[in-house]
């Protein structure tokens, strides 16, 4: 379900959004025009024989049954001269198009919009949390459960993450908004793509409002964790720290408990947090906590965005996503993918041309496999994994090429956004 308010003033979405969402309704289009007084008076006079100025008319179109096509949900027109509020105005239009009457519902429309109009007078928070843990303990996995969508690729490889990918997570009800950032995994610098990488983990993490260290629990705490929680001490960085420990759902409470236990005693870290990214375990408690650390102030994101990703680099990520989960130990970090063209034909057909880059020769011989059997099955994966992500049928056009020492190429690494 989707809700279309491409034609609602960009000052009003957020009262409109939230009139909806008291009202329980999570798809449908509707339009929002703000009009003068003479307009105001002439659809009065048009639509309810009273010639007479008014601060908002509501036209619903669809009712609450089954519609063939996208739900026109119907107009609004607010005439802000006589309007102490234009939002307030807004949110008692839309709750006229979802059926409320104030005139013959016994107040129960009007206690609904006094509702929603002090859950929007509320102050609101919004910040920046980094996610910075060894590589492979599973941040990808929980930046995408938190933002409820694949916006990181996931991949039992360590160092997946090129990369900072932000996540979006905004609770309008709560009045939080969260940016995630899924840092790369921390690890000694091997080469010029690696040392970029350990330096935006620094850069993201000095402008990050809150630390959150992501711990494998399986493993317990060990030396690279440490590690990581020293950098941020030594960084002489005043952000409160959380630490969550991962794949709890995995161990019993004998095995839980001194883990916690570790991660509790790590010094810089102000509190601990068992959770499963995998099965959603212990998610609302931390998200509550860290809604609570960022500082107060407006949402830095519209609401309805999960990522700051270009199309284009998703796509490729997604790619890249299949590559590493089937490919042999060599190829991994010696791959990277570059879209190209994206064009949708009439027919709804979205057409993918891209290139997967191997350093060697016989890198590209694994990645193309015997009579072609390894692109092949690269290739379909990818392709079901962007049809779910475009919502269309896809056709890709998949090439590989050997760029090499491509990730000692300074410019190169430029122009692909790892900075």
């Amino acid at each position: 379900m989707t809700l279309d308010l491409s034609d609602v003033p960009s000052e009003l979405r957020g009262p409109v959004a939230a009139a909806l969402e008291a009202a329980g309704v999570g798809d449908g289009h509707l339009a929002v025009e703000l009009v003068d007084a003479e307009r105001i008076r002439e659809l009065n006079r048009e639509h309810r024989g009273r010639d007479a100025p008014t601060d908002v008319l509501s036209f619903p179109l669809d009712g609450p049954g089954p519609v063939s096509g996208p739900r026109e949900l119907g107009d609004v027109a607010i005439c802000p001269e006589h309007c102490d509020d234009v939002g307030e105005a807004a949110v008692h239009g839309v709750l006229h198009l979802c059926g409320y009457d104030h005139e013959t519902d016994e107040g129960e429309m009007l206690e609904l919009q006094d509702a929603v109009m002090e859950r929007l007078e509320a102050p609101t928070r919004a910040g920046f949390v980094g996610l910075a843990g060894r590589p492979n303990v599973g941040k990808s996995t929980l930046v995408n459960a938190l933002v409820g969508s694949h916006v990181a690729i996931v991949s039992t490889r360590p160092q997946t993450t090129r990369r900072a990918i932000r996540g979006v997570v905004t609770d309008r009800a709560a009045g939080r908004q969260l940016v995630l950032t899924d840092l790369p995994g921390v690890q000694r610098p091997r080469d010029v793509l690696t040392t970029r990488m350990q330096q935006r983990v620094k850069r993201e993490l000095a402008d990050s409002d809150v630390a959150l260290v992501v711990i494998n629990g399986e493993e317990g705490v060990g030396p690279g964790d440490r590690f990581i929680v020293r950098t941020l001490l030594e960084a002489g960085t005043s952000l409160p720290v959380l630490c969550a420990v991962n794949k709890a759902d995995r161990l019993g409470p004998n095995e839980l408990v001194p883990v916690l236990a570790q991660a509790a005693e790590l010094e810089g870290v102000d509190e601990v947090f068992p959770i499963s990214a995998r099965t959603g375990e212990g998610l609302e408690p931390l998200l509550e906590r860290l809604g609570e650390l960022v500082p107060a102030g407006p949402f830095m994101y519209p609401p309805e965005d999960s990522s700051d990703q270009s199309s284009e680099l998703l796509l490729a990520e997604l790619i890249r996503e299949q590559v590493l989960n089937r490919t042999r130990q060599e190829v991994p970090h010696s791959v990277e993918v570059a879209v190209g063209e994206v064009s949708r034909r009439e027919d709804g057909l979205v057409t993918v041309a891209a290139e997967i880059w191997a350093e060697t020769e016989s890198q590209k011989g694994i990645l193309i496999g015997r009579g072609g059997a390894k692109i092949g099955e690269i290739g379909a994966a990818a392709r079901r994994s962007l049809e779910r992500e475009l919502g269309a049928r896809v056709h890709l056009d998949l090439t590989v090429r050997v760029r090499r020492h491509w990730r000692r190429d300074e410019d190169l690494l430029d122009r692909l956004g790892i900075e």
